[in-house]
């Protein structure tokens, strides 16, 4: 009886001993360890979004956005190398799917902070402020949103806060929903709109001068790098928002307070 007593208490010291090893070695990574540990960051950006992200003249993407993607990855890899980033071209229907799939590890992508997105994303501290105005032909006489309860039609891009506004002021309005804000501005162009709602500074980057902006805002944008909303994510935000406020100091990004 001894004899299996002491071969009881031998078995379950190594099997405490052996269970404690796999726990040490099955030890979650954060997203900033998995990150470092892969070599480079993956951002999810947008591509047809001058200012803040499209391919340039010889065919470069640039932008506000893929700057600052680049500043955190500098801050995160301790070296500024082409290397240490990648990105994925996202679009406002798809952006928050590749990112809680983990297509990407953080999105840079003109993305507005609301409640609702809140819910399912965590953001960074904003990184610019913008408004939603309307884009009209140049000889229209289009003022207000409330025109289009009743006539003219509206192209909005699917996915954008904008939406929301619409149903809100316009909900009688002939709504065009596209996927891009290129491909809205070609609707306007081709005659297949009288209007494009959005962001202000978006609509300025495409507007080629072919078209003006109405002067009346009808929100506020405060555009923020998203992440997973997980504890995992908390070390990469802090690192995101320390870039933030460093560029914000040396006048690179401009928000005012709330």
């Amino acid at each position: 009886m001894k004899k299996y007593t002491i071969f009881i208490l031998i078995f379950i010291s190594i099997f405490t001993l052996f269970a404690g090893g796999c726990t040490s070695k099955q030890k979650k990574q954060t997203d900033l360890e998995k990150i470092i540990e892969r070599g480079y960051l993956i951002v999810g950006v947008k591509t047809d979004s001058p200012p803040f992200g499209y391919y340039n003249s010889k065919n470069v993407l640039e932008g506000i956005d893929i700057t600052l993607a680049k500043h955190i990855a500098t801050a995160i890899f301790k070296e500024e190398s082409p290397e240490n980033i990648k990105f994925v071209k996202v679009t406002a229907q798809d952006r928050i799917s590749k990112l809680n799939t983990k297509e990407v590890d953080m999105l840079v992508a003109t993305m507005s902070v609301n409640n609702k997105r809140r819910l399912v994303i965590e953001f960074s501290d904003p990184y610019f402020e913008t408004t939603q105005k309307i884009m009209v032909k140049p000889l229209s006489k289009i003022k207000t949103l409330t025109y289009f309860n009743k006539n003219g039609r509206l192209v909005v891009v699917m996915g954008t806060t904008g939406e929301k506004i619409i149903r809100l002021i316009a909900p009688n309005a002939q709504v065009i929903g596209a996927k891009t804000y290129r491909e809205a501005y070609n609707l306007l162009l081709n005659d297949q709109a009288d209007a494009i709602f959005g962001d202000d500074c978006i609509l300025k980057g495409i507007n080629e001068d072919k078209f003006k902006i109405v002067n009346r805002a009808y929100s506020k944008e405060y555009y923020a790098v998203a992440v997973r909303k997980s504890p995992d994510s908390e070390e990469m935000l802090n690192i995101v928002n320390s870039v933030i406020a460093t560029l914000l100091d040396k006048k690179m990004l401009t928000v005012s307070k709330k």
